[in-house]
């Protein structure tokens, strides 16, 4: 469920499989605040919104 690097570089854009994603949309379905949620988890709340 840990989200995958695409590289070594900081840079390169991150993937996540879909377990991640599902896991990710329940938590923010079950709380008031997705951009806790997303600050929790280390990624962006747009990210989330996409999803």
């Amino acid at each position: 469920m840990a989200a995958q690097t695409s590289g070594a570089s900081p840079d390169k854009q991150r993937t996540y499989d879909a377990a991640f994603k599902t896991e990710d949309l329940r938590l923010a379905s079950e709380s008031r605040s997705t951009q806790a949620v997303a600050r929790q988890l280390g990624i962006s709340p747009k990210l989330l919104y996409c999803w």
